[in-house]
C-alpha cells in the first residue's frame, strides 16, 4: 500500500475517457531544431479531445491493479549495447526488468554492422572484447539475453541499427572474419561511393558519429534483410526492432547511386518528387523486412524507432520525420508494412527546447500516432533520461489514457542508474500485464493454411 501511495503522489488517472484497463550513456544522436514549414494540405486537429491533464484517484486506479484479470498492455524495455558487458549483467538486466514487470525486452545487437551475438555476416562487436573488432569475447550476449528473458516469460526482441555502417574516427580494421561491412562496401564500389552525400556534394566522412551508407545501395538494404533473416533462423527471438531506419537529415543523400536512382525513377513518373523517392527507399527495407523474413513466423513481430514528430501539425518548429528524415512512419503502419511503431517521444530528442514533449505536448503527438495506426500497434517511447518518476509515470498514465496498446521505456541502463525498477513496480507496474495480440497476423496466418 506504501507503494501505492507513493505513485498517487506521483500521477493521477482521469477516468471519464479511459479506452482501455487499461545511454555513462552516449549522446543521443537526435536533435529537432526549427525549420522552415513545408507545404501541406490543412489538417484539422480537435485538441479539446485530447486528455492534457491527468488525475488519478483511488476509485479509478485500483480497479486497473486489482483486477483478477491481467492487464493487456506491452510493456517494452529498450537495453542498448552499453547496457551490459558481461553474462552477469544480462542476468541481472533481465531480473531486474522481470521484477519490475516489464514483458518485452528490445535487445540491441547491431550498433555499427557489427554483432552482438555469434557471428553469422558481421564481426563480433568491439565492446565485449575490450576494443578489438572481431575478437570473440567467449560468451554469446543475444543467447543469454534469450535463455534469461524466456525463463521469466519476457518476450525477447533483437534490435538492430539500420543504416549506421561504422562510428568514430578511425576506420575498422581490414582483417576481420568475416569482413566489416565497411570495407565489403569500399572493395565492391569505391572508398565512398557508398556514404551519404549533402546537396552541397560533400560526402559524410568518418567523425565522432555514425557513418551512414545511402538507403539507395541495395547491397546495404540486402545486408540489413540477410541479417535479421540469420538471427531468426539462429536464435529464438521474438521479434526484430529496427532503429536508425531512416536518412541522418534533409540535406541527404546525393551520392550516385541515389542520383542514377532517382534519375531512373523520374523518367517513369515526372511528378514523382526526390522527397517522395527516399522515402520509398526506406518503405522498401522495411517492407523487405517483413515480407522476406517475418511473415514465416506468425508469432514473430516487427517494430521500429521511429522519430517522435510525423508532420508538425502543431507548428511548434520541430523537425519532421515524414520531410526531414524521409521517415513515413504512420504510412508503414497502414499499409500493413509493419506491425508496430515506436515513436521516441522524449524530451531528450529536444536538446535545444528543454520543455519540449511536455505532457499536454506528448498527448497531442500519440494521439496523431494512434488516430493513424492502420490498426496495428504504437507504443509511445518514454524516456527516464530527461525526467524524475513522476514525469515517467505521468506519460505511461497518459498513454494508457489514450488507449495505446502499450509503450516502450529508455533505456534499461536509465533506470538502473536511476534506481525507477521498485518505483515502477510499485506503481504504474503493480500488476502483471500480457502483450496484445497481432490479430491482424492470426487473419494472415488462417488465410495462408
Amino acid at each position: 500500500m506504501g507503494g501505492l501511495l507513493l505513485f498517487e503522489c506521483f500521477v493521477q488517472i482521469s477516468a471519464g475517457s479511459r479506452r482501455s484497463a487499461l545511454r555513462a550513456l552516449p549522446v543521443c544522436p537526435y536533435s529537432c531544431e526549427p525549420n522552415p514549414k513545408p507545404d501541406r494540405a490543412p489538417y484539422s486537429f480537435d485538441s479539446a479531445r485530447i486528455p492534457v491533464s491527468v488525475t488519478l484517484d483511488r476509485q479509478s486506479f485500483l480497479p486497473l491493479i486489482r483486477s483478477a484479470r491481467p492487464m493487456t498492455e506491452a510493456r517494452a524495455l529498450w537495453v542498448t549495447r552499453w547496457d551490459y558487458s558481461t553474462v552477469t549483467d544480462v542476468q541481472t538486466l533481465v531480473d531486474n526488468a522481470a521484477q519490475a514487470r516489464f514483458n518485452v525486452l528490445l535487445f540491441q545487437v547491431r550498433g555499427a554492422a557489427d554483432a552482438f551475438y555469434s557471428p553469422g555476416l558481421e564481426p563480433w562487436g568491439a565492446r565485449l572484447s575490450g576494443g578489438t573488432l572481431g575478437e570473440d569475447p567467449g560468451w554469446d550476449p543475444l543467447q543469454t539475453a534469450i535463455k534469461a528473458a524466456h525463463a521469466r516469460d519476457l518476450e525477447l526482441h533483437a534490435y538492430l541499427n539500420a543504416y549506421s555502417v561504422w562510428s568514430g574516427q578511425i576506420a575498422p580494421p581490414t582483417t576481420t572474419v568475416p569482413q566489416h561491412l565497411f570495407w565489403t562496401l569500399s572493395y565492391q564500389h569505391t572508398w565512398d561511393d557508398w556514404r551519404v552525400v549533402d546537396h552541397d556534394g560533400v560526402t559524410m566522412t568518418l567523425g565522432r558519429g555514425y557513418l551512414w551508407a545511402t538507403p539507395a545501395l541495395t547491397d546495404v538494404v540486402d545486408r540489413v534483410v540477410s541479417v535479421t533473416a540469420d538471427l531468426v533462423n539462429r536464435y529464438d527471438v521474438d521479434g526484430i526492432h529496427l532503429d536508425l531506419v531512416r536518412y541522418p537529415g534533409r540535406q541527404y543523400s546525393y551520392d550516385p547511386f541515389s542520383n542514377a536512382g532517382y534519375q531512373s525513377a523520374l523518367a517513369q513518373d515526372p511528378d514523382l518528387s526526390r522527397a517522395e523517392w527516399q522515402r520509398r527507399q526506406v518503405t522498401g527495407l522495411v517492407s523487405r523486412v517483413y515480407s522476406e523474413v517475418v511473415v514465416s513466423r506468425p508469432d514473430l513481430r516487427l517494430s521500429a524507432a521511429v522519430w517522435p514528430i510525423y508532420r508538425d501539425h502543431w507548428d511548434w518548429g520541430y523537425k519532421e520525420g515524414y520531410s526531414e528524415y524521409y521517415q513515413d512512419s504512420q504510412g508503414w503502419v497502414q499499409s500493413g508494412t509493419i506491425d508496430a511503431i515506436v515513436p521516441m517521444l522524449y524530451t531528450g530528442m529536444f536538446i535545444s527546447y528543454p520543455q519540449a514533449l511536455t505532457p499536454t505536448q506528448f498527448s497531442l503527438v500519440a494521439s496523431d500516432f494512434l488516430a493513424n495506426d492502420g490498426g496495428r500497434h504504437m507504443f509511445p517511447g518514454i524516456s527516464a533520461e530527461h525526467l524524475d518518476f513522476a514525469g515517467v509515470a505521468e506519460r505511461i498514465a497518459i498513454a494508457r489514457d489514450l488507449g495505446a496498446p502499450g509503450h516502450a521505456i529508455f533505456s534499461a541502463g536509465l533506470l538502473e542508474q536511476k534506481g525507477y525498477w521498485d518505483d515502477l513496480a510499485a506503481g504504474p507496474y503493480m500488476s502483471e500485464a500480457s502483450i496484445p495480440p497481432m490479430a491482424w497476423r492470426r487473419t494472415r496466418a488462417g488465410t495462408e493454411g
